[in-house]
């Protein structure tokens, strides 16, 4: 999905804040601390594979039917996940300083403004992103349904549901190293 690697950035952005008294605590770079080790696995484990469900089975919805994903299904699915795949752990690292510096109105203005640009995409491509359809469908007006009455709504509603729990679980982990 388009707007998944703004949001996997967002995310490492409230992930490195939620470790600031970790990272501030760690060796002098924030790859050598614990907290990049959990942001990591969480988006090898969690964030990535949530990416590349949409990505495989729906190549199409994923790119908001912008392209016509059938020949390059395989490449939009390996490039698609990988980008969404690094985009937490690059959100933490690029927040880590801010956070080992304790300045937490820069942390929470970047995660504010990746925060809004994936809400920004988000509503952008809504109109799109609520129709199922294989790309010619889309653009033939035809044979396109809600995604509400689809399987890719259930599964929308699943996957949600998994990376809400982990991400919360995550933060509530990082949180912890500060004491």
């Amino acid at each position: 999905m388009l707007p998944a690697p703004v949001l996997g950035f967002t995310l490492g952005v409230l992930f490195a804040w939620m470790a600031r008294h970790e990272i501030a605590r760690a060796a002098p770079t924030a790859l050598a601390s614990r907290s990049l080790s959990i942001v990591a696995l969480y988006a090898v484990l969690v964030f990535g594979p949530a990416c590349a469900y949409f990505l495989v089975l729906e190549p199409d919805w994923a790119g908001a039917y912008l392209f016509d994903a059938g020949r390059r299904a395989r490449l939009v699915s390996v490039a698609g996940t990988l980008l969404a795949l690094v985009s937490v752990p690059l959100g933490f690292l690029v927040a880590a300083p801010a956070a080992r510096a304790q300045r937490t109105v820069s942390v929470l203005r970047l995660g504010a403004v990746a925060g809004l640009s994936t809400l920004a995409l988000t509503l952008a491509l809504f109109p799109r992103l609520s129709v199922r359809a294989t790309y010619a469908e889309f653009h033939g007006d035809f044979g396109t349904e809600a995604v509400a009455h689809t399987t890719l709504g259930w599964g929308l509603f699943w996957v949600f549901l998994v990376v809400a729990g982990a991400t919360a679980y995550v933060a509530s982990v990082l949180g912890r190293s500060a004491h």
